[in-house]
């Protein structure tokens, strides 16, 4: 079975993908619980049957680490090599570059999320742009709530005029609203310099995407007077 290239590893930039190869090759060369499960032992009864078949199985094991451990390192660059060749296992080995680029903590994701905005203009994709901040929500360990409530102050205003309205009196936002407010709105052929206007001459185009909820004139008047359920644009409110 032929094997799908894996761009070596160089620095911390390319390791989410990376990781996803490796795992894919490990996996389809039926090497990857080495990564995950205790070593095999070759541990029986001495002379048993039980003792020949853990010896078998720990033999298999110490192969199937060695071809895993191989293609691991073959993947990383002459620059990285040196540094990590000396782990014996390729648990180890996994582990050991795990701990110097898997830096997954809520709080630099919670960073990312509050410094994001939504790019305007042609290079602005919008749906492309939302999928991007609803996963650094979600790997802050934001709220779905909060993470709608935010996007919302950041977004076009035809869009978060609309996801309002449809929201209710409550203004219980989630991101499957936002996701199919957005999506009606980029289905209905709204291009970026439409999408990126104010709305003040697009209520009428905003309650046609969204009929049902409160009339656009009580959803603009619930959010400029900062009454409960309004969503100041840009905002950033902190849990």
């Amino acid at each position: 079975m032929a094997l799908v290239p894996i761009k070596q590893l160089d620095g911390p930039c390319g390791y989410l993908r990376w990781k996803e190869s490796v795992l894919l090759r490990v996996h389809t060369l039926g090497v990857a619980r080495v990564l995950f499960d205790d070593r095999t032992t070759g541990d029986g009864d001495a002379g048993s049957g039980d003792d020949a078949a853990a010896q078998a199985a720990a033999k298999k094991w110490a192969r199937d680490d060695a071809v895993c451990r191989g293609h691991i390192l073959a993947t990383l660059s002459d620059r990285l090599l040196p540094d990590y060749q000396r782990f014996a296992t390729a648990a180890n080995l996994w582990r050991a570059l795990a701990r110097t680029y898997h830096v997954d903590t809520p709080r630099v994701w919670r960073d990312k999320f509050d410094a994001f905005e939504f790019e305007e203009g042609a290079g602005g994709v919008l749906l492309e742009q939302i999928a991007h901040a609803e996963a650094l929500g979600v790997a802050a360990r934001l709220p779905d709530g909060f993470v709608a409530y935010e996007l919302c102050g950041r977004l076009p205003d035809v869009v978060s005029d609309a996801v309002v309205m449809r929201s209710g009196p409550d203004n219980e936002m989630t991101m499957s609203l936002v996701w199919d407010v957005a999506r009606r709105v980029v289905g209905s052929g709204a291009g970026p310099e439409r999408l990126w206007r104010t709305t003040t001459a697009m209520a009428d185009e905003a309650e046609g995407c969204c009929s049902d909820g409160p009339k656009p004139e009580q959803s603009t008047g619930r959010r400029n007077r900062g009454e409960p359920g309004h969503v100041a644009k840009n905002s950033r409110r902190r849990v």
